[in-house]
């Protein structure tokens, strides 16, 4: 078999996340999930293994796979190991078990409705400067003070009041609670591949989904949200 530039796209933005991997599992989607478990990642991409198998160093796999211009997949019928070939050299690469790898089996199952919101690629990218900028990765995502149809994407630094800030006024939303809601983001769990824009739902719960494209990300909420129903 071979791969399709939207795979190796895929596994080269999941190598961020984890180097642990299990590829092929309910029909091919490609999941990750991050050692901390905060962040977890599904593409709805079906790579067309014959059947589930596990890397324990996703880096090291794509490295042998780049070794080659256009290779080969050929899979051992025993499920022990591939060949990546170009017809004249070849690596044989070994699989892990799955069972002792750090990989997500299934979905989150929250609707991840009370707020939704989108961020373009050149808002996502700000915000990310900003962090960089104030040296923190706490993005606060409350109701705005300009409106209460409105809301703010504000980074600081949670555990100083008097820590400096940089407010985003977002207006494409959709508020679904009329509880009083500061749900806080550690921005370094953004590792999302690049999109031309990002769809946020939150849960209550303490649970985010969004969407880049033909990817979700599941992002667990830092502890110092609060989300008090009125």
């Amino acid at each position: 078999m071979k791969l399709s530039n939207e795979i190796k796209d895929v596994l080269n933005n999941f190598q961020a996340i984890n180097s642990n991997i299990a590829i092929g599992e309910e029909g091919g989607i490609i999941r990750s999930m991050s050692t901390s478990k905060t962040l977890m990642a599904k593409a709805n991409v079906a790579f067309d293994s014959p059947y589930p198998f596990g890397i324990y160093d996703l880096g090291e796999f794509l490295a042998c796979l780049n070794m080659f211009d256009d290779p080969t997949l050929s899979f051992d019928e025993d499920k022990k190991f591939v060949n990546i070939t170009d017809g004249i050299t070849t690596f044989k690469y070994y699989f892990s078990d799955i069972d002792v790898l750090t990989v997500a089996t299934k979905d989150i199952n929250l609707p991840c409705e009370d707020l939704k919101f989108t961020l373009t690629h050149e808002e996502l990218t700000q915000l990310r400067k900003a962090s960089t900028t104030l040296k923190t990765s706490n993005l606060s995502v409350r109701m705005s003070a300009t409106g209460s149809h409105f809301i703010e994407c504000v980074i600081l630094d949670k555990q100083n009041p008097t820590s400096n800030q940089f407010t985003m006024n977002i207006n494409n939303c959709d508020i679904n609670t009329s509880a009083e809601f500061d749900f806080v983001f550690d921005i370094n769990n953004f590792k999302f591949k690049p999109a031309a824009e990002y769809v946020f739902g939150i849960d209550k719960k303490q649970v985010a989904l969004i969407k880049a494209g033909d990817t979700d990300y599941w992002v667990a909420l830092d502890k110092t949200t609060t989300y008090k129903e009125i």
